[in-house]
């Protein structure tokens, strides 16, 4: 099996609780009953491929062969291969015939990762089997009849690769029948917390769970995660392995922005950050503590110092952005 190829079972259940990427979900299912190519867009490390496994789950190929490969980091010839096999002695090396990953995925689903780094030669033959549903193994004289449903992924811009002349416009238009963009971690909010409690389930190994202290929840939705779920997942790892007691804390966080550094003034917004960081979940603390020791919220507002209005505003905000945050009422 290549390296950029895979066909494996999800490594985590789907999470979509905030309103941007539920609706996304919503129509990732329903375009999944349905047998047109699907393009999805967005940023790196967003969630692309569970998407495309929430297109596969939804349609009736969902109990046929998922299976993924990446398109960024191989040769035209490796890619020929890989996608569409070969017969034994038709190079040096070729000691058995192979099936590529197109006739692997027959009946199912074939995603392309990264398609936008597709070798422009090898383009023309992917449209060829998208268009007739047929293909030629290198170094074979018979057609093959597959039956596969595409979906592809990019985070590039690929109206600009055709205007340069590095995608083909046709193959564009034939893989993107259904446009599914997913929207970077910071911009869907309300799925933080979950996802992050789920990656912390995934990395116990087998010990008691921790509970996620609201500080350390305060600095998770406060954070921009420009490495999107793949970022999350990084951080709860690490916080997972340094938590030390029955609950993680903001000491607990390391960002993936703190390791990059190469600069004095780079480390000095680092520590400009994690401030911001430590202040908000300072904040919500201190918020969290008001209400629960006072009987109504303009008592609270007196505690802490602001108006009412103002505490109000913090409390609707914070409980959009899935917090838990006790409920009190004006007498």
């Amino acid at each position: 099996m290549y390296p950029n190829h895979k066909e494996t079972a999800p490594e985590q259940p789907f999470v979509f609780v905030d309103p941007a990427s539920a609706a996304v979900f919503k129509m990732a299912c329903k375009v999944g009953q349905s047998a047109m190519p699907v393009m999805i867009t967005g940023p790196t490390g967003a969630g692309k491929e569970i998407m495309a496994r929430v297109v596969h789950e939804s349609s009736a190929r969902a109990d046929a062969p998922f299976i993924a490969i990446n398109c960024s980091a191989i040769t035209p010839t490796l890619a020929e291969d890989m996608l569409f096999g070969h017969e034994k002695g038709s190079f040096t090396g070729a000691a058995v015939a192979h099936a590529g990953c197109f006739e692997q995925a027959d009946g199912g689903t074939l995603f392309l990762d990264e398609i936008g780094e597709m070798p422009l030669e090898l383009q023309p033959k992917l449209l060829r089997v998208l268009q007739e549903r047929k293909l030629t193994r290198i170094g074979g004289k018979r057609e093959i009849e597959v039956n596969v449903r595409v979906v592809a992924a990019t985070n590039i811009n690929l109206q600009r690769h055709i205007e340069s002349g590095m995608f083909r416009e046709d193959l564009f238009y034939r893989l993107n029948t259904f446009s599914l963009k997913i929207p970077s971690l910071a911009a869907r909010p309300m799925d933080i917390k979950p996802l992050a409690l789920l990656l912390m389930q995934k990395y116990a190994e087998g010990r008691v769970l921790p509970e996620l202290s609201e500080g350390a929840l305060m600095a998770l939705m406060q954070h921009s995660w420009p490495g999107n779920v793949r970022e999350l997942e990084n951080v709860m790892a690490r916080a997972m392995l340094l938590c030390e007691s029955d609950s993680i804390q903001v000491s607990d966080l390391m960002f993936d922005h703190t390791e990059l550094s190469p600069s004095r003034d780079n480390d000095m917004q680092v520590h400009v950050s994690t401030l911001h960081q430590s202040t908000a979940a300072n904040e919500y603390q201190q918020i969290v503590a008001a209400v629960r020791k006072t009987a109504s919220r303009s008592e609270a507002a007196d505690v802490l110092g602001i108006s009412e209005r103002t505490l109000r505003y913090k409390l609707q905000r914070m409980r959009q952005q899935g917090m838990d945050v006790p409920r009190i009422y004006s007498r």
